[in-house]
């Protein structure tokens, strides 16, 4: 189970908005009392608590914590300024007001990307968990410390959806938008990421389908592009043989184009 609580300085703002989600996500809300978030935890037999904060909104859970931020976004898009290049643009083969549904939107960090190379394209983000997709929704939305004036752009364009990308596809007519992307949870984590590993009990942990793949190439009026880690199997069983990616990355880019490739 998942709840919601404040920070120990509870404002009168902080109690409505978690009540507010306490609502919307259909979780429990209890009150800090002074009550360590660990205790607090362990008092309900928690899964996890969302803590709402008068400027962030942090999920924590036995053994860490995660709150929404744009820092890999950010750094991402400082490289692409300064001339390098992005894989993951690359194989999506981004044009400039394109349309783009991201299948697993996760932190929100490749959909940020993709709404700033995008320009005034549109980006739809879909996530499954309920207390994810709140997560980076409000920071999409309301972030805004140290950030360019490009970068709040992107962010505030990307809309979120919370539901299964499965039912969102299969209810989306053909050709509907340009790109469709997967960056699923590897089946073996790979990588060092704390707040990936984080997200873990919260996320769809099941693996694409061939089934998934040939809807999403139905909606998909250019390309289907899956996120991977370089020499899995995953691509192969889901029919990618078009793989791109950078030489020395730990992960590779399946690319299907329409009409071949």
């Amino acid at each position: 189970m998942i709840a919601v609580t404040t920070t120990l300085a509870e404002s009168a703002e902080e109690c409505v908005k978690a009540g507010e989600i306490s609502r919307m996500l259909n979780i429990p809300l209890y009150s800090r009392k002074n009550t360590g978030i660990e205790k607090l935890i362990r008092q309900y037999s928690l899964q996890g608590i969302v803590i709402v904060g008068r400027e962030k909104i942090t999920y924590s859970y036995p053994g860490g914590e995660f709150f929404f931020h744009p820092g890999m976004a950010k750094l991402r898009i400082n490289e692409i300024l300064n001339g390098k290049t992005d894989q993951m643009i690359k194989a999506l083969d981004l044009i400039p007001g394109d349309t783009v549904l991201d299948c697993t939107l996760g932190l929100g960090s490749d959909a940020i990307v993709t709404s700033f190379v995008n320009g005034t394209g549109k980006v739809i983000g879909i996530e499954c968990s309920p207390v994810l997709s709140h997560i980076v929704k409000e920071g999409l939305a309301n972030y805004s410390r140290g950030i360019s004036a490009g970068l709040k752009g992107a962010m505030r364009r990307i809309k979120v959806i919370c539901a299964d990308y499965n039912h969102i596809l299969k209810n989306q007519p053909d050709g509907s938008v340009d790109i469709v992307y997967f960056d699923p949870m590897f089946r073996i984590p790979g990588h060092k990421s704390s707040s990936m590993e984080a997200m873990r009990p919260l996320t769809d942990s099941s693996p694409l389908s061939p089934e998934v793949i040939r809807e999403a190439l139905r909606v998909a009026r250019r390309r289907v592009v899956v996120k991977e880690l370089r020499n899995s199997p995953e691509l192969t069983r889901l029919g990618f043989a078009g793989v791109t990616g950078g030489k020395y990355s730990p992960v590779a880019y399946g690319v299907i184009e329409k009409g071949g490739g």
